[in-house]
Formats: structure tokens, sequence, C-alpha cells
């Protein structure tokens, strides 16, 4: 097999891969958190970068998925829960599923639930369902860079 036609079967892979939404996952740079309150920036040094303490304030950038048609309706999440574009809840990288995260943007806050994970870095840290996003934001910006907080 030649090098063109390895390099072409790869980009077909990757293609595939990122059609079911895991590409990316394997080839992840570290994670570079977000800065805390205490105006630090978290070290890449792991993989999954530490999560704030409960209470913690921190920042980092989101964006939302659930465009129509995007994902089907029930499709299961990473934590195995079905999808819903409406659901408040949103993908991280690192935090345990389950945990409840209190977003905050120009004053509008949501609380989410995280059940999926993202194939994305630094500085996007939450990946919000399109219902969570349209709580705080019009979904036309796309990214906004929002304070988090993780609640009980």
């Amino acid at each position: 097999m030649t090098r063109s036609s390895m390099l072409r079967r790869a980009a077909l892979a990757t293609t595939c891969l990122a059609a079911l939404g895991v590409a990316g996952v394997a080839m992840r740079a570290p994670v570079a958190e977000a800065s805390v309150s205490s105006g630090a920036l978290r070290s890449p040094s792991t993989e999954t970068a530490e999560a704030p303490e409960m209470g913690q304030l921190a920042t980092c950038v989101a964006s939302w998925y659930g465009a129509v048609g995007e994902i089907p309706e029930g499709w299961p999440t990473a934590s195995g829960e079905p999808f819903h574009r409406l659901a408040l809840k949103a993908a991280h990288n690192s935090f345990k599923f389950g945990t409840k995260v209190k977003v905050t943007y120009q004053g509008k806050s949501v609380t989410v639930t995280i059940n999926d994970r993202g194939g994305f870095g630094a500085p996007r840290c939450l990946d919000l369902t399109y219902g969570a996003f349209t709580k705080i934001a019009n979904p036309d910006l796309g990214i906004i860079t929002v304070n988090y907080e993780v609640v009980p």
C-alpha cells in the first residue's frame, strides 16, 4: 500500500468518525481548562485538566450543539442518557456525569447537568445543548465566554 493510499484511507476514516461525533478524541491535544477566579490559568499538563471545586467560579468559552437534524433525538450521549436538544444538559471533557454546573452569560444563568463528552480543547470547555444555550444567549452567536461553577 502506498503512502498516498494510506493517507486517503486515514482521511476517509476521520471523515466517518466525524460524522459519528467521535473525531478528535484520539488525537486531542491536552486540555488547558479555564482561567480560575484567582486569575491563574490551569496547566495543560494532563489530558483532563483539574476541575474547579464546588462553588469556585471559572471562565471559559462555551458553544452549543443539537441543531435540527444534527443529532437524532434519543441518540445515546456518552453517559448513555438519550440526547434531547431542548434538555438542560452539557458536554465537558472531564467533569463526572451527573455533575451540575451553573453557567452564566451577561447576567443570565442556566444550571445544566453534564451527560456528554466533547472532542474540543482549550479555550472551549463546555458544549451546551441548544435548549440550555438559548436560556442564556442567542444561538446565532455560536460561542460565548461564560462564567461557570459546579453546584450541589
